[in-house]
């Protein structure tokens, strides 16, 4: 079975008047070029494009594998190396894509070395949730290199299982929704039958990713070891059956009384005798648990606070089980006015393993004082906290770390306040690893791992401290990142290694308002010295400074580096390396400079090296245009015609409306290519060919 689609990497209507390309005699090991003997001194991929057809394995929205067929353009001669860069190679021609060692291109030696890109993603849903009704459902965001037809990947299949019995869901349509941020994002969504699952234990949800062109990528045997906060299996308690049996307890700080108060498996019971404080109920929730199901833990365990100001008392003595203890508002529209806070004085390892903090307000008091804190550590990642909708409060008072403290892995789920350094590292040894969902707030972090339809401040890679995992496969989808100092980054990857896990930045907006001395985006650049590839930048806008992307510009030796660019808009863009390094072995970069893999991008100012609008040879635009590139230039930029540009080139003050206004000059999305089904905004994404490059589409 075959399926023709069109990578878009060519023109559909070029391609008619366009002949299979005779000449090419093999596609090198390299995967971005190939040997074609006596080629013309200079090609024209537009007018005249010379097309190399590749067939690809991949499947489609039902799982089935089939073959893609897929157009590649010849785009260019490649050049010598440092210093003989004037001088072109005999026989070695640049091609708009990569070619993989498992593809097949008919009448041509393909000599590629090079592995399919893996699929990157993260889930939507915290780990170890209680799924009470009759079916479970869990969010997985996705992204991949070869997205089209208005979706990441071509389906998931998603696989519950008891240890015993499964249960299976294919899904190939995403469903999206609007987050408390106030952004859209695509994700998709297994309604899993809890039917046959035996009920009251804990099962397991695995998956299996189909890419449009690529390998089936299954988390439980391609993604991380359970448990870590990077992408590996999900689980959750089967309590269909309301088996596992409930425990619940009211905290009154000014009326209760830890003497008279009661636990019970009915609410309204409880709710008539609320104890004093949050610590006397948790023990007597471990204590009830012990007596009525046989476990001595809070698992199952529910405090509900009733709306006044509760300080925080160590009972981590009251122990974990299979799923965390939940801790929230009594009431749920009284967010604000239910407060948990510090006591003033280092409470360290003061909760228990697995919490989860509902629909109530953290309000920091003490200046420097330790908070949340489990204790864990990189050994111990089965210690994790949720908050779910909560206000984070830092009152004023000191950016410190460690209020957050040791808390394993961390969800935050549509989390909001002004929490700025709170989230962040704290002297490299505070155990906590972030995903985050649908959150927004004056803060950023140096820890969250995975960010899906977030508003906040600046994000990076997280690399890997003295106590906390190495970030990998990490996804940025959806979000709207503002950076206010001049000379950091909405978003900065430097530092370590990205392999085959890759990186993801996808429908998002990165906004500079504090200056253009630093770029906006830093992707593995200024001097950066280690390799990447399956590095992703598709449907972003990054305003306010300028984007450095896959650099090799230091160094003594070549350092692959390989990443896919689809439709974005970047003030300038910018990749350094042999000529501006003057050194000879600094190629290994050369699939971004020659535009590999990327396409219909927009440099709304050129470059920074002068603001230039035509690429060639050392210029940081890149050595030839990407197919359905659009360059400006510092004296004629592009026409974006924002709808209310807040970024360092307009009003300043963040948070701006990047929808392209009429009369824009951006780039389209080829029909059939929409990465994904809506932008952050909700809107749809064409997939006619009328889409404009970037993360908002017009209204």
């Amino acid at each position: 079975m075959s399926m023709m689609i069109g990578l878009g990497l060519t023109n559909p209507m070029a391609l008619r008047k366009a002949a299979v390309v005779q000449p090419v005699q093999a596609v090198n090991a390299d995967g971005w070029s190939v040997t074609y003997p006596t080629p013309p001194e200079t090609f024209n991929p537009v007018a005249a494009p010379q097309i190399l057809s590749v067939q690809r394995a991949g499947f489609n929205a039902a799982g089935a594998a089939v073959t893609v067929t897929d157009h590649l353009t010849l785009m260019a001669r490649v050049r010598q190396p440092y210093p003989a860069q004037a001088t072109l190679t005999a026989d070695r021609v640049a091609l708009s894509d990569f070619v993989y060692a498992g593809d097949v291109v008919p009448g041509v030696t393909n000599g590629s070395n090079l592995a399919y890109p893996q699929p990157i993603a993260c889930w939507l849903t915290p780990d170890l949730e209680r799924a009470r009704g009759t079916t479970f459902a869990a969010q997985l965001a996705v992204a991949h290199a070869y997205a089209r037809a208005g979706r990441p990947v071509a389906a998931v299949k998603f696989i519950a299982s008891d240890g015993v019995n499964t249960v299976t869901q294919m899904v190939s349509a995403m469903t999206s929704r609007q987050f408390a941020s106030g952004l859209y994002a695509p994700y998709f969504e297994a309604n899993i039958d809890l039917s046959t699952l035996t009920a009251g234990v804990i099962c397991t949800l695995d998956a299996v990713i189909y890419p449009w062109v690529g390998n089936a990528f299954q988390l439980s045997v391609d993604a991380g070891a359970y448990p870590t906060i990077n992408l590996s299996v999900l689980k959750f308690l089967n309590d269909r059956a309301g088996s596992y049996g409930d425990a619940f307890a009211y905290v009154n700080a000014t009326v209760g009384s830890n003497a008279t108060a009661v636990v019970s498996a009915a609410a309204a019971t409880a709710m008539a005798a609320p104890f004093a404080t949050i610590a006397a109920a948790a023990a007597a929730i471990k204590t009830f648990n012990a007596a009525h199901y046989g476990r001595s833990d809070t698992s199952g365990g529910t405090i509900r606070l009733v709306a006044g100001v509760h300080a925080h008392a160590n009972f981590s003595a009251a122990t974990s089980g299979a799923i965390p203890l939940v801790i929230e508002a009594a009431d749920v529209n009284a967010k604000a006015s239910t407060v948990y806070t510090d006591n003033g004085a280092n409470v360290s390892a003061g909760f228990p393993s697995k919490v989860k903090l509902k629909d109530l307000t953290l309000r920091k008091v003490g200046a420097s004082v330790i908070f949340l804190d489990n204790g864990a550590t990189i050994a111990t990642l089965d210690r994790m906290m949720v908050l779910q909708n909560v206000t984070v409060d830092r009152n004023g008072t000191s950016t410190f770390g460690a209020w957050i403290y040791r808390t394993g892995r961390m969800y935050l789920v549509e989390v909001d306040g002004a929490a700025d350094g709170l989230f962040s590292v704290y002297n490299g040894n505070a155990c906590k690893e972030i995903n985050a969902v649908g959150c927004s707030g004056a803060w950023g972090s140096t820890l969250i791992f995975n960010a899906v339809g977030c508003k906040l401040y600046s994000m990076q890679r997280v690399t890997g401290f003295a106590n906390v995992e190495v970030g990998v496969g990490q996804l940025v989808h959806h979000c709207m990142l503002t950076e206010t100092v001049d000379g950091h980054q909405a978003f900065l990857a430097s530092g370590l290694e990205i392999g085959a896990r890759g990186q993801g930045l996808v429908g998002c907006v990165l906004e500079q308002t504090g200056g253009a001395t630093g770029a906006v985006l830093r992707m593995q650049a200024d001097s950066d010295v280690f390799a990447a590839q399956n590095v992703l930048y598709i449907g972003v806008t990054a305003v306010g400074s300028r984007s450095n992307w896959l650099y090799q510009d230091s160094g003594s030796t070549t350092i692959a580096k390989r990443g896919f660019r689809r439709f974005s808009v970047d003030l300038q863009h910018n990749t350094k390396t042999d000529v501006f390094g003057a050194n000879s072995n600094l190629v290994g970069n050369w699939p971004a400079a020659y535009n590999v893999g990327n396409q219909s991008n927009a440099a709304v100012q050129g470059s920074s090296d002068g603001g230039v609008a035509v690429p060639g040879a050392g210029v940081w635009l890149g050595e030839v245009a990407g197919l359905g590139d659009a360059y400006g230039s510092a004296t004629a930029p592009l026409v974006t015609a924002w709808a209310n540009d807040q970024s360092f080139a307009g009003g300043r003050a963040g948070g701006g409306d990047y929808t392209p206004g009429a009369g824009n000059t951006l780039p389209r999305v080829p029909a059939g290519m929409a990465p994904y089904p809506v932008d952050m905004m909700g809107r749809a994404v064409r997939n006619d060919g009328g889409a404009v490059a970037g993360a908002v589409q017009p209204a």
